[in-house]
């Protein structure tokens, strides 16, 4: 039987296996017994191992009420007030972190920027839903451009719902007094991590509100979000691998592993041996060596991860209503600009290793590809890779239905991550990548065999196809209607090996199709099916 990719063209998702519950909350010993309290939904209490998607139905990443309510209603449904001191006390602290990074406004079009930070409005809505639920001491903490807090409104934001919002990075932590919690990680970077308080609190819940966006790590998702909760320096996780020895005021130095760039190089070295895909690209700027960079933030990543008890205490959630591709920011492929897509999905669950997987996945990446889950694996942190493994729900009315994950649409977000040679600046990360292989020799095994697939559709409704080349030369594309007619063709003359997007912009109608590609000396082939 010949293996096919089923593309829907709308954003609506199969489901099968209808799961609902009707459990109470279980207590926390953990927590002080108070007669009324909240706590996580039972069912997603009870499968910490799961991603659970929340579908909307936005049309305008300017429906600011449309956004407000959709967050709202999903809080109200994920956490459940309970008594008898169960769960969470109500004086327990919400920890929130909204990936709230520089947005530079674009005066000429003011709605540019919206699609580099977690919506206002949802989290917002989203917070008002959990404070709805008991807890009233609701926190935001965020690291990055502080000032932009007025102009974006979200100053304005926090005050009219007496949400904490601290300026905390303005300066030295040891300057703010109980503001900061330190925490020992004794990891690959750091010895020792500030966080702002109430972040790792102990009678604090925490609340990871990130951004469906690509980065310069690929999807910037619920792990990358936390960076943002470090102090000042501490949460400079991006500004490449300069020597902090060199850069930041001695008072700093005691929280860093005295040889931690000897022991990033030897690890990268590794992990090169080990075939962890794009890990010796070069970087077209500063400071060049693209694996050693990730490298360097993934170890950094790791051990601040590590302080955090967000499995333990908290919740982590991926706003997808609108994603962004691009660098992150403001740049990106069309144009020279990012652009912003009506995704509709937003996706959450107690693990972000895993919600960071199926987040690639949904953004048209090979989760296998990123160091980050591999690094993730070897530490500890996390016990998955292939996004198949991982048990997805589609969350509706505040009950779980499971469905297949290759049932849901895909927005193909591209990223400059570790560029190859050859390859466009922003590109997906999506060559193949051989799951059953690593699981069986726990090895990473280099695929240089020809193939051609679908992954999903662009923002106009066209097919995007993934294509893995095996050696430089003139390549075809065919497509093929169930006739065994051909209804598109595209050559490419003297093509890179590697893996190409290829997107078939002359889609007419749903149906079956083959689609082939062609080289010198290889081919490959794919079945299609697609359906609106």
């Amino acid at each position: 039987m010949k293996r096919r990719d089923f593309i829907k063209l709308s954003s609506a998702a199969g489901v099968a296996g209808v799961v609902g519950s009707r459990l109470d909350a279980a207590a926390n010993p953990l927590y002080a017994q108070q007669a009324a309290g909240f706590d996580l939904h039972p069912f997603i209490k009870a499968h910490p191992e799961a991603v659970f998607i929340y579908l909307t139905d936005i049309k305008e990443k300017t429906d600011k009420k449309g956004i407000y309510d959709a967050s709202y209603k999903l809080a109200s449904e994920m956490f459940v007030s309970t008594s008898g001191g169960k769960g969470y006390s109500n004086s327990t602290k919400i920890a929130s972190k909204p990936n709230w990074t520089c947005a530079p406004q674009d005066k000429e079009d003011p709605l540019a920027s919206l699609g580099i930070d977690t919506d206002l409005n949802f989290v917002e809505g989203y917070l008002s839903g959990v404070k709805a639920k008991g807890p009233q001491q609701v926190y935001i903490r965020e690291s990055a451009c502080p000032n932009q807090w007025e102009p974006l409104g979200y100053a304005d934001m926090a005050k009219r719902n007496n949400f904490d919002l601290k300026n905390l990075t303005g300066q030295d932590p040891w300057d703010l007094g109980d503001d900061i919690i330190y925490k020992v990680v004794d990891g690959v970077v750091f010895k020792e991590v500030a966080y702002m308080a109430p972040i790792t609190a102990l009678d604090a819940f925490h609340v990871n509100l990130a951004k469906f966006k690509t980065h310069g790590m690929g999807v910037t998702g619920a792990i990358k979000n936390l960076q943002g909760t470090c102090a000042r320096r501490f949460s400079s996780f991006c500004g490449g691998y300069a020597d902090i020895f060199r850069q930041f005021d001695k008072k700093y130095h005691p929280y860093w592993q005295p040889n931690y760039l000897a022991k990033v190089k030897e690890l990268q070295t590794q992990h090169i041996e080990a075939g962890y895909p794009r890990w010796n690209e070069k970087m077209d700027k500063p400071p060049f060596n693209s694996g050693f960079w990730m490298e360097q933030w993934a170890q950094r990543m790791c051990d601040a991860y590590s302080g955090i008890p967000i499995k333990t205490a908290g919740i982590s959630v991926i706003e997808g209503i609108y994603g962004r591709d691009g660098d992150g920011f403001q740049f990106g492929p069309h144009n020279g600009k990012a652009m912003d897509y009506m995704c509709n999905n937003t996706i959450f669950g107690i693990d972000p290793f895993r919600l960071d997987i199926i987040a690639h996945w949904l953004a048209g990446h090979e989760p296998g590809n990123f160091g980050l889950f591999h690094i993730g694996i070897e530490r500890g942190l996390s016990d998955v890779l292939d996004p198949f493994d991982i048990p997805i729900y589609l969350w509706k009315n505040g009950k779980a239905k499971k469905i297949k994950l290759d049932k849901l649409t895909r927005t193909p977000l591209v990223t400059y991550y570790n560029q190859k040679a050859g390859e466009d600046r922003f590109h997906l990360c999506n060559e193949p990548f051989d799951y059953k292989s690593w699981k069986s020799t726990g090895k990473i095994a280099i695929n240089d065999e020809p193939s051609i697939k679908a992954i999903g559709t662009d923002s106009e409704n066209h097919i995007v196809m993934d294509m893995n080349v095996p050696q430089k030369g003139d390549v075809y594309v065919d497509i093929l209607n169930s006739q065994g007619e051909l209804v598109w063709r595209m050559h490419a003359n003297d093509l890179e090996p590697g893996n190409h997007q290829v997107v078939w912009d002359g889609f007419c109608q749903p149906g079956m199709y083959n689609a082939y590609v062609k080289g010198m000396g290889w081919d490959a082939e794919r079945q299609m099916v697609i359906y609106a």
